[in-house]
């Protein structure tokens, strides 16, 4: 809606600015191809007289020019701006879509035993439980609403640091926190939770 205030704005300026500009010009050729010579110098005595008021509608008739310019190039940022944005919110919705379907499939392996079975387990020769699917839902979830900008860093920082009292979330982490490492070294956002984990993991008191 004000994206189309403006356009309008924009428009009925220059629209203006120009009928000034071509009245300007038109209007005394127009004048004097069609009067008499005491008719004319009439004309010059009032033209003397209301010069003044024409130098003010050639100054309105510019800065309406110099307006409307000024608003398109106004546009023209915001524009890039919003196509410079767009990528990046592509990226974060598909990355959202994807954690989606990976919280789908965890529920999956939670409610079946047999399909929990072909998720490896989180570190050679620890066994994964339930528990520890449950546990990796709620820290996806936690991601989730920081990359989407549900909660701010502050929060997640809280948020991590009150899980971590729980005995089965201090216990999945000490046994998945070296494979997270392994797994995520390289993406600068999975980096970044890890080491929040981590650090909320360390502050933690141990069970």
């Amino acid at each position: 809606m004000a994206d189309r205030r403006r356009g309008i704005l924009v428009t009925s300026a220059t629209l203006a600015g120009a009928i000034l500009v071509v009245a300007s010009t038109v209007v005394p050729v127009a004048i004097l191809t069609n009067v008499g010579d005491r008719t004319l110098n009439r004309w010059s005595m009032i033209g003397q007289a209301i010069t003044p008021l024409s130098v003010l509608y050639a100054g309105l008739a510019l800065f309406a020019v110099i307006f409307a310019l000024f608003m398109q190039r106004h546009d023209l940022k915001n524009q890039r701006a919003e196509l410079a944005i767009a990528p990046d919110e592509q990226r974060r919705g598909g990355e959202i879509a994807l954690r989606a379907l990976h919280t789908d499939l965890i529920k999956m392996a939670i409610d079946d035993s047999e399909l929990a079975e072909v998720w490896p387990p989180i570190s050679p020769g620890v066994p994964e439980t339930r528990k520890d699917h449950y546990c990796n839902l709620i820290l996806n979830l936690q991601k989730v609403a920081y990359e989407a900008s549900t909660i701010q860093l502050d929060e997640l920082r809280g948020a991590l640091a009150y899980l971590m009292r729980s005995a089965d979330m201090y216990a999945f982490w000490t046994k998945a926190r070296a494979t997270r490492v392994d797994i995520t070294a390289g993406d600068a956002e999975e980096d970044q939770f890890t080491a929040l984990v981590d650090a909320a993991y360390e502050s933690a008191p141990r069970p």
